[in-house]
């Protein structure tokens, strides 16, 4: 239990927020969980049915880096330089709010 909280202590914290897609994906918002995990929230809506909906992913630390794991696609999470901030692989680039 303390190295899962030494991991997601050192999850850098200026990742934490809201951040808008540059590419027009979906925003999403970045949290970290009273347990200490980080997630990452999505907020998409349909025109067509106009209904919204929600997902969550956790944010994983592994030997490569942060990621987010979608079924069997997994998506790193790497800091950007200037004017953005932070790019999402398959996502593209994204903005702090």
């Amino acid at each position: 239990m303390k190295e899962e909280y030494k991991i997601y202590h050192n999850f850098p914290s200026v990742w934490l927020g809201a951040w808008e897609s540059v590419n027009g994906n979906p925003d999403m918002y970045i949290f970290q969980g009273y347990g200490g995990n980080c997630y990452l929230l999505i907020y998409s809506y349909d025109k067509e049915s106009e209904r919204g909906s929600f997902s969550c992913y956790d944010i994983n630390l592994d030997k490569d880096g942060w990621y987010i794991q979608m079924g069997i696609r997994c998506s790193r999470l790497t800091p950007e330089e200037s004017p953005f901030g932070l790019r999402i692989a398959g996502w593209g680039s994204y903005m702090k709010c």
